[in-house]
């Protein structure tokens, strides 16, 4: 092979687009051809090159399958018009494979740009709600923290029916907090009634709110001199007055501390 002919088939050669015997050709005249060797390097440094070269774009839809039916059409032709080929034809065959091969290499790696940049997209996201959960995290723990540092009482309350849930007392704010957990399915204008006993004497501290599954209510003031907490079930919609209108379904006693 001389200097010539691996010029014409160099393009070809550099994307790796010949055949086995060219390819062998070709080697043993790099073998001992400096200046061909050195054009060799620089086409593969526009071939590494080539998929940054442009701005990435879409393609549309139908340009792969007119890239394909090019082929197609091209190997038709050969196989249908079996002519010698001559440096003309060789040139013509090289310039279409270099430039479809170009095309396609185009279409890969900016498809795989654009898979890169939506991956990093994506990590840097995740990164920001990991961040995001653990700053919640660090503030729940705190306020937990704060929280078990003011309780000075804490008192299990229950029910037959499977409900669970606690009364606390906060001297810091003198505060009281009722927390219950499943409790019996409300119907119509029902409500859920908190309240305080001392002896045959109840005393209100208001509706309990509902937010998924879990009723509480918040009552400004102490748990001293009672002696049992309870949740009713009342017909509402507005809260009863000086007892209970409904039955009883959760109480504990507070002169057992229960979770203290």
């Amino acid at each position: 092979m001389t200097c010539e002919e691996f010029e014409e088939l160099s393009g070809a050669y550099a994307l790796g687009a010949v055949t086995p015997a060219e390819w062998e050709a070709a080697r043993a005249h790099l073998a001992g051809c400096a200046k061909c060797t050195r054009h060799l390097q620089d086409l593969r440094t526009v071939v590494d090159l080539l998929p940054y070269s442009a701005t990435q774009v879409n393609p549309p839809e139908s340009l792969k399958g007119r890239i394909l039916e090019a082929v197609r059409r091209e190997n038709r032709n050969t196989l249908t018009e079996p002519t010698p080929i001559n440096q003309g034809s060789r040139r013509r065959w090289g310039a279409q494979l270099l430039a479809i091969a170009a095309v396609l290499l185009l279409l890969l790696f900016g498809g795989m740009t654009a898979w890169n940049v939506s991956l990093q997209q994506q990590n840097t996201s995740l990164e920001h709600q990991v961040t995001s959960l653990q700053q919640r995290s660090i503030s729940l723990e705190r306020q937990v923290t704060s929280l078990e540092h003011q309780v000075a009482l804490a008192y299990a309350i229950s029910s037959a029916q499977g409900a669970i849930g606690k009364l606390i007392y906060l001297p810091g704010q003198n505060m009281t907090l009722l927390v219950v957990e499943g409790l019996p399915q409300l119907h119509g204008k029902q409500v859920y009634q908190g309240w305080l006993i001392h002896g045959n004497h109840p005393k209100s501290i208001g509706l309990l709110s509902m937010e998924n599954g879990v009723a509480s209510v918040t009552y400004p003031g102490n748990i001293s001199g009672y002696e049992v907490a309870a949740v009713s079930r009342e017909p509402g919609p507005a809260a009863s007055k000086n007892a209970p209108a409904g039955p009883v379904v959760a109480r504990g006693e507070l002169n057992i501390p229960g979770l203290k």
